[in-house]
């Protein structure tokens, strides 16, 4: 029960297990920027200090799910060192929209980045050769961080898009990033069911989230191609 991803200090405290003998003893608070399920929502910084803060001083440890962080510093115009300055460590997809084909960087102290990579190494996650996943990720932050604007910008545009057909219920204010998640309940069809339809007619979107589906815009999806996929729903949605 969250404002959309976005929880409170109050909430972490409510939540935080008792160190006797007869629970587990809680020991990491981790928050996701952008939320997911928050319709791509940025975390605000006094929000993300604040928890910090708390777990802090309750002895817990800090991560910051950050796969899509460089979308929050594009749409907040905050510096990533900044967003994540409180964490204790920060995790960075390049893929998704840095478009990078693979990889992630997860940040930290020296010393919890030793106990990280000896634990990837326990887990099996040693790769041979990943220089060229390197240096594909190098070449993502060096040129692919900017234009996720345009991202931004597409998904806006997409949500504008959907939320005027009948039968898709979406709050275009909502979209502050490059997901657009909506409901599709009054269709009286699943979201699977209607992406099944949207296949047929050479357009796909996430659709299982029950009655919910999401779309994301990245750098292989272009203006036109959001305008597509407008035109697709709209299509299915009459059809009943």
């Amino acid at each position: 029960d969250t404002d959309r991803g976005v929880f409170t200090p109050q909430q972490v405290q409510a939540h935080i297990r008792d160190t006797g003998p007869h629970s587990a003893q809680s020991r990491l608070v981790s928050l996701e920027n952008t939320s997911n399920a928050g319709n791509g929502r940025v975390w605000p910084l006094d929000a993300i200090e604040a928890v910090a803060d708390l777990a802090h001083e309750r002895g817990l440890k800090t991560h910051m799910d950050g796969a899509r962080l460089m979308n929050a510093v594009v749409a907040s115009g905050i510096p990533a060192k900044t967003i994540a300055a409180k964490m204790d460590t920060a995790w960075i997809d390049l893929s998704k929209g840095l478009g990078a084909p693979v990889g992630g960087v997860l940040a930290g102290s020296y010393v919890d980045m030793e106990l990280a990579r000896r634990y990837k190494h326990l887990y099996g996650g040693a790769m041979r050769q990943a220089g060229i996943i390197a240096a594909a990720g190098v070449y993502a932050f060096r040129h692919n961080v900017d234009r996720l604007a345009e991202d931004h910008a597409n998904a806006k545009h997409l949500a504008l898009g959907l939320a005027d057909i009948p039968g898709v219920t979406l709050n275009p204010d909502h979209i502050e990033t490059n997901i657009v998640r909506f409901d599709v309940s009054e269709s009286g069809r699943t979201g699977g069911e209607i992406n099944a339809a949207l296949t047929e007619r050479g357009v796909r979107m996430g659709g299982g989230y029950g009655p919910g589906m999401r779309a994301v815009a990245h750098l292989d999806i272009t203006r036109d191609d959001m305008d597509r996929a407008v035109e697709a729903m709209r299509g299915v949605m009459m059809s009943g």
